[in-house]
């Protein structure tokens, strides 16, 4: 069975055009900030060489079709697809937990095929059924699954109570390895700041965040360090509480880069209803940039956004430097688009963040690209102060719409931080080609084939 999977990958790998090498596609010769070369952005980085590839502990709330933990577990199993071609883990997974193993699960015939043991408890698959640490590396991926919601509605995954155990067992075995954790932080502000501290006293390397900052971006566009940002908003669609927080990722990831780095979240507001265009019409948010970036999503419907958009929601967010930023939710206008838009160095600039809808999921497979990057390097493709920031944001943004829209102030989100030297591998095109439409998934896998997918 083993050596049947392992063949079947290796010529579904072997088949795909360019996957030992990847183009690149510069934007500017340098970085004027740090001398980096930008076309640093568009490559997946050193491979892992000859050498054993490092030991991963894959940790999920919930393994079925479609959910985050087929997205980025499977592509560690079978191979990333990218624009470029099929490439090879650089990582192997060898242990799995899941909390929820439902009728729709995956995760485990998926391990099976790959002899990889499902444990039955974190510390466990931590610890390879031993009494210390025994892999070199652990992602958690916190989303999905049967939780309640908070007094808030907001989903109250169990993320900081998961990360406490992988926590513990670091602690235990007197040595820490990098840690991917997806999407939040955690549900509240509390708890994310209690996951950054511990890691931080652990001296664990951490990486966590959205699949949205390492998308397609069309056109291409990645702010130079140093760019001077006057105000900027993201736009996409659906509840504040879960995909909130992608749209809030896609505006830090951008706004980061301003000059100075990262100072800080002074307050936070958030908006529902008609009080979202009464704050564009006072310049509360700038109905210029709302117009560009919507301009940039292709699939934006025709007429009038204000009679199309039953219930628009946003969050306006206030830095401590002065810079202005939003993020605003326009479901029936966009049509499950996302895209971003900033007075950048006296100018207007925007750019539709592009997900692929094929079965493939490879927005996914670049976020996977720079997950194993970081696991290998111990260096982080994505600084976790970001992802602290927007957990808060998103935690404060939802409060202050249940409670009277008010605007929070925000003291504890004095989070400062610079991206100088980070270079997250970015796709090289603006919009899913090649191998990352498919075909996918490799022989072997195909009863992940959602029936949406079925033909």
């Amino acid at each position: 069975m083993e050596k049947t999977n392992t063949n079947q990958r290796r010529d579904f790998l072997k088949k795909s055009i360019g996957f030992a090498g990847l183009s690149l596609v510069p934007l500017w010769d340098k970085d004027p900030e740090s001398g980096t070369k930008l076309e640093d952005f568009f490559t997946t980085g050193p491979k892992n060489g000859a050498g054993p590839k490092k030991k991963i502990a894959f940790l999920t709330n919930t393994y079925r079709n479609s959910a985050h933990a087929d997205v980025i577990g499977t592509k560690l199993f079978a191979g990333i697809p990218t624009d470029d071609g099929m490439v090879e883990p650089d990582v192997e997974i060898v242990s799995v937990w899941i909390d929820q193993i439902g009728d729709n699960d995956t995760g485990v015939r998926i391990a099976k095929m790959n002899n990889v043991k499902v444990y039955p408890t974190i510390a466990e698959a931590l610890t390879l059924g031993t009494d210390k640490l025994a892999v070199d590396a652990v992602i958690y991926v916190g989303e999905h699954g049967e939780y309640p919601k908070s007094r808030y509605g907001i989903k109250m995954y169990p993320r900081m109570n998961y990360l406490e155990q992988i926590f513990r067992v670091f602690d235990a075995s007197n040595r820490s390895v990098p840690v991917f954790t997806d999407k939040h932080l955690a549900y509240s502000w509390l708890d994310s700041k209690w996951v950054y501290d511990r890691a931080q006293e652990l001296k664990v390397p951490m990486m966590a965040g959205s699949s949205l900052p390492y998308c397609w971006r069309d056109p291409l566009l990645v702010h130079p360090l140093g760019v001077k940002i006057k105000e900027a908003v993201a736009i996409g669609y659906a509840s504040l509480d879960a995909y909130g927080f992608h749209v809030c990722e896609i505006l830090q990831c951008m706004v980061e880069r301003r000059a100075g780095g990262e100072t800080g979240v002074a307050s936070v507001q958030g908006l529902i209803g008609d009080s979202v265009w009464k704050a564009i019409d006072a310049g509360k948010i700038s109905g210029e940039l709302v117009t560009a970036a919507c301009n940039r999503i292709k699939g934006h419907a025709t007429g009038n956004m204000r009679e199309l958009v039953k219930q628009p929601r946003a969050v306006i967010i206030k830095y401590n430097d002065g810079t202005k930023g939003a993020i605003v939710m326009l479901d029936e206008y966009v049509n499950e688009g996302w895209a971003y838009a900033a007075h950048a160095d006296g100018k207007v600039v925007s750019t539709e963040f592009v997900l692929d809808h094929s079965m493939s999921y490879s927005h996914f497979s670049y976020l996977t690209l720079n997950i194993q990057k970081f696991l290998v390097t111990e260096k982080p493709q994505g600084p976790v102060e970001r992802t602290l920031l927007t957990s808060g944001v998103i935690d404060m943004g939802i409060r202050s719409s249940v409670d009277g829209q008010k605007e929070i102030k925000t003291p504890f989100l004095n989070i400062a931080y610079n991206v100088k030297g980070i270079t997250p591998i970015l796709p090289p095109n603006p919009r899913p080609t090649g191998q990352s439409i498919g075909p996918w998934p490799p022989k072997g896998y195909e009863f992940i084939i959602p029936d949406k997918f079925k033909k």
